[in-house]
């Protein structure tokens, strides 16, 4: 083989060569370059998921928010329109008493009632009653005779005109208070029934 023969054959060697390790060289940084690419692609994903999530977090925590406020409003406007139902029940629930105490029949149930309670609480001895000046006597005696039954004396009965209406029964150091300021001065309680009533009333 000649000279010039040999050597093209290894030019054609050294291209044959310098071609596949080209090549090769090639395909390794396509398929690296595809591989960062699908990993930039799922970083991406991954911080959109995570931005998303956290829009969706902060969307319902500002609906939750909102919520929060408008109940806060319609308790604060509810508060205000019990408050306003409760000024004008106050006096209106005195006025009824006041009545009831005037009407015989109501008048006899209360004292009735009362002395029951009193039975029921007070220890046994000489008791002392205090009573609104409206009173007739016949229902004065009535009681008496019943509590004398129950407790082997006959009370003090004693009209007391700082009284507007009701009586204070008083056994030894203890007294249950059945008068008209007695029966209103637990309001924060009697407030609290008057809502449940007419929260019943408007139920129905």
């Amino acid at each position: 083989m000649k000279l010039e023969e040999r050597e093209q054959g290894l030019l054609k060697l050294v291209e044959d060569y310098r071609e596949t390790e080209c090549r090769a060289l090639l395909e390794a940084a396509e398929a690296e370059a595809a591989e960062l690419i699908r990993a930039a692609y799922r970083r991406e994903r991954a911080r959109l998921h995570e931005r998303v999530i956290a829009e969706r977090a902060q969307a319902r925590a500002r609906v939750h928010a909102a919520r929060a406020e408008r109940d806060t409003r319609e308790r604060a406007g509810a508060d205000r329109a019990n408050a306003r139902l409760l000024e004008l029940a106050w006096p209106l629930l005195r006025e009824a008493l006041l009545e009831r105490w005037q009407d015989p029949d109501a008048r006899r149930a209360w004292v009735r009632h009362s002395a029951e309670q009193a039975l029921r609480s007070l220890p046994r001895g000489q008791w002392r009653i205090r009573h609104a000046p409206v009173w007739e006597s016949g229902d004065q005696e009535e009681i008496a005779a019943t509590l004398v039954a129950g407790l082997g004396c006959e009370p003090s009965l004693v009209a007391d005109g700082s009284l507007a209406a009701g009586l204070v029964i008083q056994g030894g150091e203890a007294k249950l208070d059945a008068s008209l300021d007695g029966l209103m001065s637990d309001r924060t309680r009697l407030e609290a029934r008057l809502l449940a009533l007419i929260g019943d009333g408007a139920s129905r």
